[in-house]
């Protein structure tokens, strides 16, 4: 054999096996290859999409925060509001009883003059009763009359009839008194 045609002969199959296996192996790599372009892809669409979902929780999570904080601030202002109501009530209240305080005073001080007056009538009524008795006395008997006068004088009782008359151009009480007792002395 010519080592020509050996050659040719030898360089075929050589040149044969090479071209078949980079063939073979673009075959074989070729879908891999399109199963790792596709792959990468559908991996970013993947992350992308449980970003996308993390986003969505959190501002879910974010919302209901402010949600929660807004109605926590409506509450707080709406107690607010409750305080102050509360306060000018309690101030109202407050005035209300320091005028029926004064009112209480007031009529304390209406009722212990009135008290006073008719404690005064009172002994008006006994001195007159007295001064009564005095004058029928003064008509039977002289010694009955003084006695009379010097009970009247120990109870302090003269100062209590009045000085004026109640029928007009007559005598007072008083003057009428002492009338009886400058008789009886």
């Amino acid at each position: 054999m010519n080592p020509e045609e050996s050659k040719p002969t030898s360089q075929e199959p050589e040149v044969q096996q090479p071209v078949q296996e980079p063939e073979q192996k673009r075959a074989k790599k070729q879908p891999p290859k399109r199963l790792s372009k596709s792959r990468p892809v559908t991996v970013y669409l993947a992350v992308l999409f449980v970003v996308a979902l993390l986003l969505l929780l959190l501002s879910f999570f974010m919302q209901q925060r402010n949600q929660q904080a807004l109605e926590d601030l409506h509450a707080s202002v709406s107690a607010g509001q409750d305080i102050t109501e509360l306060q000018l009530a309690n101030q109202q209240l407050e005035f209300q009883l320091e005028q029926a305080k004064k009112e209480q005073q007031d009529l304390e001080e209406s009722k212990q003059a009135l008290e006073g007056q008719v404690e005064d009538l009172e002994k008006q009524n006994q001195a007159l009763e007295w001064l009564r008795q005095i004058e029928a006395a003064t008509r039977t008997s002289y010694s009955k009359a003084r006695s009379l006068v010097k009970a009247f004088d120990e109870a302090g009782l003269e100062q209590y009839l009045p000085v004026e008359s109640v029928v007009e151009g007559e005598t007072s009480p008083a003057d009428t008194y002492r009338n009886i007792y400058a008789m009886l002395y």
